[in-house]
């Protein structure tokens, strides 16, 4: 009985030097391996373009734009001089065509050109299927804004529609 005693006031402080020399070697090791991220790091994702903004750079067509459509809405992002959509955000609210209804929202990274102040591509909705949505827009530099259609493919059924930003002031 006189061993169990011992065996029972041992093991507490077993666990407590245990404990003390792992935190020590902790911060040894810390000192020795340089702090590394626990999960790779990614390039940070853009943010999603405003419903309103101002130009960002040299040429008015720059900065966030947002249009509502039949779909829900286009939101892009203009590069500071003008020559590139740099993001594109489409938010899809329980739009239905041609028996396929879809709810989603896509922010696409892709660099649009824009040549003469009109861009345009298309955007597979829905990789392996049929569903693609090609969108066209142009500037109108006296209007101070962006317009455009877009066409909706839905597995052969075709959907169209037309999209304008608002005015900048």
């Amino acid at each position: 009985m006189n061993r169990l005693k011992r065996i029972i006031w041992m093991f507490p402080m077993v666990v407590l030097v245990v404990v003390g020399m792992a935190c020590s070697a902790q911060s040894v090791v810390q000192n020795i391996i340089p702090t590394m991220p626990v999960f790779p790091t990614f390039p940070p994702v853009p943010p999603t373009p405003a419903a309103e903004g101002t130009p960002t750079g040299s040429s008015p067509m720059s900065g966030d734009w947002s249009a509502k459509t039949d779909f829900g809405r286009l939101a892009f992002t203009v590069s500071p001089d003008g020559q590139n959509v740099t993001t594109v955000v489409v938010g899809i609210e329980n739009y239905t065509c041609g028996g396929t209804t879809l709810t989603t929202e896509m922010q696409i990274l892709n660099s649009w050109s824009i040549d003469a102040g009109a861009f345009g591509d298309t955007i597979d909705l829905n990789p392996g299927h049929i569903e693609d949505l090609a969108i066209s827009g142009s500037y109108d530099a006296a209007a101070k804004k962006f317009s455009g259609t877009w066409e909706d493919d839905e597995y052969g059924t075709h959907c169209s529609g037309t999209w304008e930003t608002p005015s900048r002031k």
